[in-house]
Formats: structure tokens, sequence, C-alpha cells
């Protein structure tokens, strides 16, 4: 980092204010060590109180009690400017008069004590009457500063030293340590600066070099985490691109396949209906015939009557085939709906990834402006740290060393951040395309299995949720105790991957019930009743939460209030909490509020929540009532849509408890009433009822979950700890076949 001087290796714009672009004038140093001309940066803190921000790295800067005058100024960047001065003065061979004599020759030295030329004759008087003894070591030969052979050491040493702060007729003696190191003559130390701590400049001058020179040794050993960074963000954004392609040419895989699935399909609608018509045409035909024969045995008297019963025949099969025929156009707009869906769906999915990634391109773009930023503040740092070392100049040292060790403690910190989230930046949403031609999924008559969830238990222990991941675990979460709920996972064998305790808001009265909801393949969205909302990640069990109680302090009511569920929209990273009383608060991925969403009046208590297909299902626990709203986010109020036909079984009051859908789309809620529970199925609309299906009498929750062997419904039962596993199985109908 070492130089001879600095007009050999600092580029000229060092020198040059970064808003006049031109040489400083009076340069003041803000503690980022960024420097500006006074005029220059008096019109920024225009109207700024306490604070503003360097308008080079946006750093904030505390504004001095006596504004731009309480900024320093940069001692060493005037003495550097005016030996710039003197250079310009040399290459442009211009006329100086002397200080010495009225003649207006062409000065040969200048004098930093006089701080005026000299022609040839007084430069020489100088050096050699008495008088001038002082001046001395002090005057610079021109011919030195055209050969350039003048070094920062050099030109320090013909400096004058520097001037009392409080008595500037007074050269400085001393300095002040306790004040920043300003400098003071011998009057200071019985008056102003009297008991402070005063010292010799060479002292403070060595103690303040060595103290730089570890602090840039350590800069340049943590300047090696940069390129790391960097690197990491590179392959962060490799990989988010590889996985958006890959994304797109497994749901192009699937797109293709549904679509050649439906083709044919239909193509089979149409050979079906061309054999019946067939069939048909060979059966009347033959028909015709046996009447004919008939007719042609029996006399003419009953021709009419055969006439009328051909033609009764005739009538009827164009009927038949008429009404067969309506059918199959009717499956075939049908088949064609499903295939505009799935278009629609395919676009809408590539536009939503395509978002997707270009949020998550963002967010890494905005870390690499950050690393810039970082590169930029240290080679600044490193330029002025170098010039003032070079300088070997006491009085420097001591005036900007401080400064810059100050400016590079918070560098130091920046570089050395790690920063996790950056692994999920390439954690893409990625769920299939829904399985549009499936015309219904069956529900195992039995349990096919049983999964044991083993987590601790206590009196208190309570399994309140159920959800499953893109990634193929299981997620429980609920109350452990008064105090402390819970959040595991287990694979699909029930083995314990995680299990965490997370304790509840202090002063709460409410219980710590736990809900969860799949955010995206390995983060998890979570609500407590205790008002707590958060993002846990099943892989290493981080988990971020924020307090939202105070989202209901302007809500007026006599009813407890407390979150009561939740749901997400994967697609947009959106997390959406039901609560107590009557609304919805919405937040992104972050656990930033977005807005809150009120509900109509019949809905007061949410009690499970599911957004589907652009809109939520909504099960309340008052009105023991099951409803569709819409979900506009232009909206603060949600409209009803239609309620979700009830079932009506052994002539019981049924409450729904929990809602999950499977990937054809196909709703299921499950209902209890006292000691049964039941499970409806319902059409992918939720407005028709399909199936019904009793289940264990203390289930609690439900949710789908992918394997091997296909998608399982699953549903937990609270105390015991345990999961019953249903098949669903897929059904591909065959139209007209019965024909």
């Amino acid at each position: 980092m070492a130089c001879l001087s600095p007009w050999k290796d600092i580029e000229d714009k060092f020198f040059e204010c970064s808003i006049c672009l031109d040489l400083f004038k009076e340069p003041k140093l803000l503690p980022c060590l960024h420097r500006f001309c006074k005029q220059c940066l008096e019109p920024l803190l225009e109207g700024q109180a306490g604070t503003f921000e360097c308008p080079l790295c946006k750093d904030v800067c505390k504004i001095p009690n006596n504004r731009i005058d309480g900024f320093k100024t940069d001692f060493h960047m005037k003495s550097m400017l005016q030996f710039i001065q003197l250079q310009k003065t040399i290459e442009n061979k211009e006329e100086r008069e002397c200080i010495g004599c009225e003649e207006k020759l062409k000065v040969t030295a200048y004098c930093f004590m006089c701080k005026e030329f000299l022609c040839v004759q007084c430069y020489q008087f100088h050096l050699t009457k008495k008088v001038f003894a002082k001046h001395q070591k002090h005057v610079l030969g021109l011919n030195d500063l055209e050969r350039k052979s003048l070094t920062q050491e050099k030109l320090a040493s013909l400096m004058e030293a520097p001037r009392c702060h409080t008595h500037p007729e007074h050269k400085a003696k001393l300095c002040c340590c306790t004040c920043g190191n300003l400098p003071v003559c011998i009057t200071c130390t019985y008056g102003e600066h009297k008991g402070h701590d005063l010292q010799d400049v060479t002292n403070v001058s060595k103690e303040e070099r060595e103290k730089l020179q570890k602090r840039l040794e350590e800069l340049e050993k943590r300047k090696e985490n940069v390129p790391s960074l960097t690197n990491k963000i590179n392959r962060v954004n490799a990989e988010l691109t590889s996985i958006v392609t890959d994304a797109k040419g497994k749901w192009k895989m699937q797109y293709e396949d549904q679509t050649r699935k439906l083709k044919n399909k239909k193509e089979k609608e149409k050979r079906e209906f061309n054999r019946f018509k067939t069939v048909l045409e060979e059966r009347s035909q033959k028909e015709l015939k046996e009447l004919e024969s008939e007719m042609e045995e029996k006399i003419r008297k009953i021709r009419d009557e055969y006439d009328r019963i051909i033609e009764i025949k005739i009538r009827e099969s164009k009927e038949k085939e008429d009404t067969i025929q309506n059918e199959i156009e009717n499956r075939e707009l049908k088949i064609d709906e499903i295939m505009n869906k799935l278009d629609a769906e395919m676009n809408e999915r590539n536009k939503t990834i395509e978002e997707q990634q270009q949020r998550k391109l963002r967010e890494t773009q905005n870390l690499s402006d950050l690393c810039n930023q970082w590169v930029n503040k240290f080679e600044n740092l490193s330029t002025i740290a170098s010039s003032v070392l070079e300088s070997h100049n006491h009085w420097t040292d001591a005036q900007c060393i401080p400064d810059i060790r100050a400016a590079s403690e918070p560098l130091v910190e920046d570089i050395m951040k790690d920063f996790p989230e950056m692994e999920s930046l390439s954690d893409i949403t990625m769920d299939d395309l829904p399985m549009l031609c499936i015309d219904r999924v069956n529900i195992s008559d039995n349990v096919e299995s049983v999964v044991d969830v083993d987590v601790t238990k206590t009196n208190d222990y309570f399994l309140t949720s159920i959800t499953s991941t893109g990634t193929g675990y299981i997620v429980v979460s609920g109350r452990l105790s008064y105090e402390q709920s819970f959040i595991t996972v287990i694979n699909r064998q029930g083995r314990q991957i995680r299990h965490d305790k997370i304790d509840k808001v202090k002063g709460s009265s409410l219980y710590p019930d736990r809900h969860c909801a799949a955010l995206s393949r390995d983060k998890i969205a979570s609500v407590c009743e205790s008002n707590q909302v958060g993002v846990y990640d099943i892989h290493d069990g981080s988990f971020t939460q924020n307090n939202i109680t105070s989202l209901f302090d302007d809500i007026k009511t006599e009813d407890r209030k407390y979150a009561s569920c939740i749901t997400t929209d994967p697609v947009r990273g959106h997390i959406i909490v039901g609560t107590s009383i009557g609304s919805l608060f919405i937040f992104d991925e972050e656990l930033k509020f977005i807005r809150a969403l009120k509900l109509p009046e019949v809905m007061k208590l949410s009690i499970d929540i599911l957004y589907h297909k652009g809109v939520l299902l909504i099960c309340d626990y008052e009105s023991k009532c099951a409803y569709a709203v819409t979900m506009d986010t232009t909206k603060t109020e949600a409209e009803l849509l239609y309620e979700i036909p009830k079932p009506d079984i052994d002539g019981l009051t049924w409450c729904p408890y929990s809602i999950c859908a499977d990937r054809a789309g196909f709703v299921y809620i499950l209902w209890h009433s006292t000691e049964k529970r039941i499970i409806t199925q319902y059409s992918q609309d939720g407005q028709q009822l399909l199936t019904t299906k009793h289940t264990e009498g203390t289930a609690q929750c439900m949710t789908t979950l992918m394997t091997e062997e296909g998608e399982k419904l699953l549903v937990a039962t609270p105390r015991s700890g345990k999961i019953l596993c249903y098949g669903l199985t897929p059904e591909y109908s065959h139209p007209g076949k019965n024909a």
C-alpha cells in the first residue's frame, strides 16, 4: 500500500470534490472518511436535524452542534493541495511576484513560513542570512519540484507546525488527547485544556500509526471474505436459474402428458360415439328388414299400422342418437374446458415462478451492491491510510489516524457479516401442476397405516395442527405445557427429525396452542394463540417470529382476542392468520404486516382456514358452518361467495374443525359432534358434497402427503399422538361405456 508520493500513485479524482468535481476548497472530513468542500457540504445540511447521509456511501453522519464548522478540516488534504498548487505554478510557468523584492522575476523557491514565492536572489538571501534562520528548513527549491523528487515525508518536514486551535497566533506545542488530539499551545495547558491528557505529538503519532497499521492488517485479512461472499452469491444465482429451468421443464412434461391424455380421451369419446352410431344403424337396418318381411307376410290391412311402428322406431332411434351425441358433445366441451384451465394454470405458474425468480434476483443484487459498497469503502480507507502513513507527519498522524480507525471498525463488522438467508434465495415454490383430468378421488375404506408421533408428553400436551412439506416430511405442532408450545418434524415412518420447544409471550393469559401451514419446500408458517406469528426452517430449526398483539389493540370487543389458525399462499409468499374476532391478518415471508381483511358478519371465530384456487375456505366455530369468501388484495373486506354444504348424518349437529385439499383440488373437511368425527369430500370448488366417511372419535386435524405409493390423507388425534393414514386413489371415468 506504500507510495513514494501522492501524485504518482493516487488518482487525480482523490483530490477532487465529488460534488463540484474541482480540487477541494476548505475540505471538511466526515466520520466515514469522505471529504467535501465546505461550501458544497453546507447545502446538504440545510433542513437536516441531527443526522444526514453521506452523498457517496450513504452512511448516516451525526451533525455537530455548530453544524458545518463542527466537522474537522482535513489538515492532511490541505497540505497536499498546497503542493499541487505549487506544481501547477511551475508547470504553467506562471510569473509570480517575489516577496523579497519588487522585481517580477521567475520565482525559483517557495517559503512555507512566508507562504510566498522567492526569486533566485531572495532565495539565496533566505538560505544565508541569520535573520531567516528559522525559515531555512521550510524553504523548497522549485527545481526539486520540477524533478518530482519530493516525497510526502519531505513535504511534511517543510510544513510549519499547526497553530493552536484556540490561540492561532501561537504555534501548537502539545496534543490534547482528551479532545481528539487537538493541537494546543502552552497557554491552553493552564486554561481551556487544564487537567486534560496532554502529550508530545511524536508519541501520539507513533501510537496512532501502530494502531492504524494493526487495523489495516486486520482489514486486509478480512477483505478475503468479500470474494467468497460474491462467489456464494453467484452460486446461489446459478442454483436459482437451474431450479427455475428444471421447474419449467418438469411442468412442461406434466402439461404435455396431461394434454396428451385429454386428447386421447377426446378421441376415445369420438370413437365410442362412432361405434355406437354404427351399431345403432346396423340394429335399425336389421329391425327395418324384419319389419318389412313381416309386413310382406301380413295383409295390406295392417300395412298402415306397421308404417306407424316403423316411424316410431326411426324417431326413437334418432332421438337416442341425438341424446348420446349431446352427451358426447357436453363431455368434449368439459374436456376443452379442463384443457383451457390447464393452459391458464401453466401460464400462471410460469408467470408466478418468474416473479419469484425476479424477487430473489433483486435480493441477491442487493447483496452484491452491498459487497461493492464495502469494497469501495475499503479502497477509499486504504488510499487515505496509505497517504497519511507515507507523509510521516506526526501532526497528520494525530489528526487523521483516529478518524481512519473509527471508520474502519464498522467496515470490519460489515465484511464479517454472515447471511444465512442467502441459502434460501434459491428456494422456489414448485408444486406439481394440479391433476385437472382426474374425475374423482376415492378415499380408502379403512386406515392403511398408523404413525406414532414421538414427542415429549406432559399433562398439558395437546396436538393442534398438522401439515406436510414438499420434501416429504410431516410437521405437527401444538401445546406442550401452559407456558410452551412445540413444533415437531417427523418422516413418513414417524421417526423424529426435529423437536423444538417455544416459550409463549410473557404475561399472556392465553393458551400457547400452535398452528402451522406449509410455506415452501423447507419452511413452515406458524402462529400461536398467544399472538406470535413466525417462520420455521425444518432443516436447521431456525425460527423467526413477531408478536402481533398490537394488531388486536384497535379492535373493540368483549370477546377474547387471539390468533386461531393459519394458511399460506406459497406462490405469492403470503401468510394468512385467522382470529377470534372475525378478521384475518396477512403477512409476507419476512413477517411484515401487509393488511387486515374483515370477514362477513356471519363469521366470528375462524377455527381453520385454507387458501384454495384464489379463494378462502373458512371453518367457523360459532356458526358451525364452512364458507367460501373472496381474497381480493385491493379490498379490506371479504365478500361471502357461498356456504359449503353441511353433512346430514345420524341426526346430529356437526361443526367443521379442520380443512385441507388434495393435489387434484378436491376439498376435505373434518366435522365433529360430541364424540363422533366424520370426513367429508367436496368437489374442487367446495360446492358439491361427494363422500362422507366416519373416522376416529378424537380426530383433531388433517392434511395430505405425497408418498411413493401415491397421495395420502393424514388425520391426527390430539392426546394419543397418533396419525391415521388413508389412501387417496384418483379415478378416470370412461364416458359412453354404458351407452
